[in-house]
């Protein structure tokens, strides 16, 4: 239970972080509620039980064990129509808003010249979309390469190794490089192009599918990450990894990325100094890049 109070913390942290969209949803709840249109009880309904069960730590817990292992706590107000919801709330806002300076509906005794009525309109969308755009974010914005784009929440040694990756204007880059690198290449830039998808990396994501790698690109993600059974003999692990080098080579992979740890090690060593097809390309405290030549 502590976990999901963690979850449900960092649920709303997120939410704060990326905008005041929470809060504008409660606002739109609280206009639907007070609405007088009985079309819209059952909408009205539907949202109050679902935000009462997400607040509930119990039927929240039960949400997230039924949901794909992927998906968070905050992921689950996507079962609420946030959208919809804060939309039709503005929109009522609007209706309201402006209908109380009308001739037929209004406060006014004379009537209200027209274009008077025009003038207020254009007030109340002001301050209606000045509502909404305050729920975002007010950081100010940033000037990003592509290279760059979301880089920062990026972990810092896979930011430093990513920052390395050169890819020509209108083409892309192929990377081969541990899950920890692999994770974030993508969210990193979208020009760089995996041998295979997250789902590999990360179990979770083919939750529920049938979704499987042949054994060849499974067997590649193990030796890239250090984890297929080792070779007794040392010249049969070292003429492993020269074949493993020529097949990403013949794949045309720009860039491998290997662990220092991994690196150092005196089967990968030897069989790097005999290939020709990948040279150094650069180092960082934690991992080494080769590029293809």
């Amino acid at each position: 239970m502590s976990n999901l109070l963690d979850s449900m913390k960092a649920g709303y942290a997120g939410f704060v972080e990326d905008g005041q969209y929470l809060m504008l949803f409660m606002v739109a709840l609280l206009l639907l509620w007070f609405s007088e249109d009985p079309k819209k009880n059952e909408f009205r309904k539907y949202c109050l039980v679902m935000m009462l069960i997400l607040l509930f730590p119990v039927t929240a817990k039960i949400l997230m064990v039924y949901q794909t292992a992927f998906y968070d706590y905050e992921d689950l107000w996507g079962l609420l129509p946030v959208t919809a919801l804060i939309s039709y709330g503005l929109v009522l806002a609007f209706i309201k808003m402006n209908a109380a300076h009308t001739n037929e509906y209004g406060r006014w005794k004379a009537a209200t010249p027209k274009s008077k009525e025009y003038i207020l309109e254009i007030v109340v969308s002001l301050v209606l979309s000045a509502i909404l755009f305050l729920c975002g974010t007010l950081s100010l914005g940033k000037t990003m390469s592509a290279q760059v784009l979301g880089s920062e929440r990026i972990p810092v040694e896979a930011t430093e190794v990513l920052l390395q990756i050169k890819i020509p204007a209108q083409e892309k880059a192929i990377l081969l490089a541990p899950d920890e690198i692999m994770t974030w290449a993508r969210i990193y830039s979208g020009d760089i192009i995996l041998p295979y998808g997250r789902n590999l990396v990360e179990p979770e994501l083919s939750a529920y599918t049938y979704d499987i790698y042949q054994e060849d690109m499974l067997l590649l993600h193990d030796w890239i990450n250090g984890t297929l059974p080792p070779c007794t003999d040392l010249q049969e692990a070292v003429w492993q990894d020269e074949m493993y080098l020529s097949l990403c080579a013949s794949s045309e992979y720009d860039y491998m990325v290997f662990t220092a740890i991994r690196h150092e090690s005196e089967v990968l060593a030897k069989a790097l100094s005999v290939q020709k097809e990948y040279a150094l390309f650069y180092e960082t405290e934690n991992y080494v890049i080769y590029k293809l030549q």
